[in-house]
């Protein structure tokens, strides 16, 4: 699981997957409802084999977009309040358990969500004003589009599917580095040859409540899990303060 938070740490760092809100999005888009599997690689430029290689996948609804990646302990989902925010649940498989952030306070962590990131890798507006269409490919049976550009000291090279509004393939070169990630898989949702591990039904906790009951040893242990810690003695707006780990 740190090999695909790093990757969403440089989603976040470069375009604000997930991380910055857009106060133009009022009325939450909906997207087609799929099941994703991709394939993320890192590796040395010029290198024949990748240094760090690993699957995940990633379940969109209309109202949740939920990703794991394989053989880890946990994951992350992103939904939709009914009131005009969007949460966001830390998913903790060995425990059947996911801690649930709402949307205030992700604004106070300073981590609001952008459901349309969240729902596509890339926002089509990043696409607009950071890279330029350079052409379309054929990709999976499917007409793409293929976007490039330079972000900061990073080379991009994304392919654009406009009917499901995802991002299939996403190359980024930096430093030396290279990263790649490619959907190998793509099926309508429910229909999805893997099992999703949700279903054998999760408690959902809420984050402040946590703090409330930080003495049972179950809940410690899930404070831990997520880098929480809190005294009592020096509560802020939110009382617990999470580790560099919460996204």
């Amino acid at each position: 699981m740190k090999l695909f938070l790093r990757f969403l740490a440089l989603l976040t760092v470069s375009c604000g997957l997930c991380a910055v809100s857009n106060a133009a999005e009022r009325v939450f888009q909906t997207y087609s409802e799929i099941a994703c599997q991709f394939e993320t690689s890192t590796q040395v430029k010029g290198a024949e084999q990748p240094d760090g290689r690993y699957v995940w996948q990633m379940w969109r609804s209309k109202q949740e977009v939920e990703v794991y990646q394989m053989g880890s302990k946990e994951g992350e989902a992103w939904s939709l309040d009914g009131g005009g925010g969007v949460m966001q649940s830390r998913i903790l498989h060995p425990d059947r358990a996911e801690v649930v952030f709402n949307a205030m306070e992700l604004k106070i962590l300073g981590k609001p969500a952008n459901w349309s990131r969240c729902c596509t890798l890339l926002a089509p507006e990043f696409l607009q004003q950071a890279l330029h269409k350079t052409g379309t490919q054929t990709f999976l049976g499917c007409e793409v589009q293929e976007f490039k550009g330079v972000v900061g000291a990073q080379d991009w090279t994304v392919l654009w599917d406009p009917k499901d509004e995802l991002a299939v393939a996403i190359e980024i070169e930096h430093a030396g580095r290279i990263s790649r990630t490619v959907l190998r898989e793509k099926h309508v949702l429910g229909q999805e040859p893997w099992p999703r591990l949700r279903s054998r039904g999760y408690e959902q906790i809420a984050y402040t409540e946590l703090g409330d009951n930080d003495t049972d040893p179950r809940i410690k242990r899930i404070m831990a899990r997520l880098g929480i810690k809190c005294s009592h003695k020096s509560c802020s707006a939110v009382c617990l303060t999470p580790g560099p780990s919460i996204r």
